[in-house]
């Protein structure tokens, strides 16, 4: 490999099926803020899909970057829908 070359592009999309689209749009405004600033060499682009979060990203970093933040964007999604559902859950206890 020349080291005066590009480096590789590696591309990936994460789709996150959700229980609704609102549910989508909720864990993509909680996401957004945290995908600014990237580090130089890696694009994420999110956007909705009807009940899924797509999740568009490429990098030019080594591959540990790409799914560090494959991890990052699945964990977060996690946590975001377990309190969601949890808050669903209270409030749905609360008004019985």
């Amino acid at each position: 490999m020349d080291p005066n070359s590009e480096p590789e592009t590696i591309k990936a999309t994460l789709e996150v099926v959700c229980d609704s689209e609102e549910e989508a749009n909720l864990i993509l405004s909680v996401l957004s803020p945290d995908n600014a600033p990237l580090p130089e060499g890696l694009k994420l682009s999110m956007h909705i899909e009807g009940c899924k979060l797509i999740s568009e990203i490429e990098c030019k970093r080594p591959i540990s970057s790409l799914l560090n933040t494959l991890d990052d964007i699945l964990s977060m999604t996690s946590l975001i829908k377990m309190t969601v559902l949890e808050t669903k859950r209270l409030q749905a206890k609360i008004n019985k």
